[in-house]
């Protein structure tokens, strides 16, 4: 098979200097999938250390503040973000499980704290009662899913005195139930191996749910939050 250009540049035998150039051109590579675009005309090596070593600094001094992050998210987000972000923190440095995913899920399932099930149940992830998990509860109509099938049912879910203790159980359901044992292993930085690990576990019946809560954490930069 012939090899590319970027390929044949590094297939001679390594240098020290060339082998460390690999590594780092693989790791820009996995972060910034255009990168050969901008690699491929620089043919000086000098060139190419100088360019990687500037490329970080410069996407740190144009990536926008955390006011002008507040400013391009609506105010229902900002909101929800500002009351409640210090309860996805906790749970986050409890569990590992991705901050930018239980914004989200908290964001999607709630209507950003002002769904009916948010305001008379306190319940910000839309988690069922189930006869193992004995407690409060609150019944309403809701929208599930058959595959594309979708249908109107009346379903009971868990109702919690305080918002808190919502968070806290989304963290005990992930953590205990075994269909989501492959995901508690991921990394926490690994946010869309999260979702997707969730999807596969069976968390929402919506089968349009992973791009839903992928789009949120992108469109709102959710993951710029990530510590």
């Amino acid at each position: 098979m012939k090899q590319t250009n970027i390929e044949s540049q590094f297939s001679t035998p390594n240098t020290p200097l060339k082998l460390k150039m690999t590594k780092i051109k693989i790791r820009i590579f996995y972060f910034f999938p255009n990168f050969p675009i901008l690699w491929e005309p620089i043919q000086s090596t000098r060139m190419r250390i100088l360019y990687c070593l500037l490329l970080p600094l410069a996407i740190l001094c144009l990536s926008p503040s955390s006011a002008d992050l507040d400013k391009s998210r609506p105010s229902a987000v900002s909101q929800y973000l500002n009351n409640y972000r210090y309860l996805s923190k906790q749970l986050s440095q409890s569990t590992s499980i991705p901050e930018p995913v239980i914004l989200a899920i908290a964001g999607l399932e709630s209507n950003w704290g002002k769904s009916e099930l948010a305001v008379n149940a306190n319940n910000h992830f839309g988690i069922k009662s189930k006869p193992e998990r004995p407690g409060l509860s609150y019944c309403k109509q809701t929208l599930e899913y058959e595959g594309w099938l979708v249908y109107a049912t009346v379903a009971c879910f868990r109702r919690y005195p305080l918002i808190s203790e919502s968070y806290s159980d989304f963290g005990d359901f992930i953590l205990t139930r075994d269909n989501y044992a492959q995901i508690r292993g991921l990394p926490s930085w690994n946010y869309r191996a999260w979702v997707e690990g969730l999807r596969e576990g069976g968390y929402a019946t919506d089968p349009g749910d992973t791009d839903k809560v992928l789009r949120i954490i992108w469109r709102y930069h959710l993951y710029e939050l990530q510590e």
